[in-house]
């Protein structure tokens, strides 16, 4: 068989077809994590689900989740989790008083009060399939590798004026990185999901925050 011109001396046979294939066969792996975010409510709520909802749907963009489907994953993808996080954002949407930086009466303590109440109790459950892979608890066992941090220096004058008050506070989860010793492989079409209980009652926080759940490792997909 040639190619004169772009046109064919004779029609392709089945072997021949790949010469002019587009897409590789196989996978290929990219660094990748999985994530979702969800609203907490101050009044606190007994149970969060994760990864339920996909992009384009419920309001959430590309900043809430990276899912394309809900609770699984596309057909031709594959993910390999190696570490579970959760990351929380206290007064979310802002609350101009509780910010970590404040200059006069504001109430920046609730920022540490918040994440403690968060972190200090409730429970992670990671189901894949019918099966439960991971059972944990406190919900302070998952650090993020990211998060927002705060060094600062702060001078005062001598005056009970809280107007000439400076205050900054921020708390977050601190420690290494929940690592699955053993990975764990989500294949394309299987269902799984996180939630987030606390069957000891709900933790009310000041202002109502964000979680992100997130699943880090090794995202597959078919090589194009």
């Amino acid at each position: 068989m040639t190619v004169q011109q772009g046109h064919l001396s004779q029609v392709p046979n089945i072997a021949q077809l790949a010469t002019f294939q587009v897409t590789l066969p196989g996978y290929e792996a990219i660094t990748q994590s999985l994530y979702d975010r969800l609203t907490y409510a101050a009044a606190g709520q007994t149970q969060l689900g994760f990864f339920a909802t996909p992009n384009g749907q419920g309001g959430k963009t590309l900043s809430d989740t990276n899912m394309q489907l809900a609770g699984q994953l596309a057909a031709n993808n594959q993910f390999l989790i190696q570490s579970v996080e959760l990351r929380f954002v206290p007064t979310t949407p802002t609350v101009a008083a509780a910010m970590p930086a404040a200059f006069g009466a504001g109430a920046v303590a609730v920022q540490v009060n918040d994440s403690y109440i968060f972190y200090r109790a409730g429970n992670l459950v990671l189901n894949i399939g019918n099966k439960v892979y991971l059972q944990e608890a406190p919900l302070g066992k998952f650090p993020s590798k990211a998060y927002f941090t705060v060094n600062a220096a702060v001078a005062d004058a001598t005056t009970a004026a809280a107007n000439l008050q400076s205050r900054i506070a921020y708390g977050h989860s601190d420690g290494r990185p929940y690592l699955l010793k053993a990975p764990l492989l989500l294949e394309q079409n299987q269902s799984f999901g996180v939630t987030l209980n606390w069957p000891e009652g709900v933790q009310a926080i000041s202002n109502p925050a964000q979680v992100q759940c997130v699943l880090d490792g090794i995202f597959y997909r078919k090589s194009q």
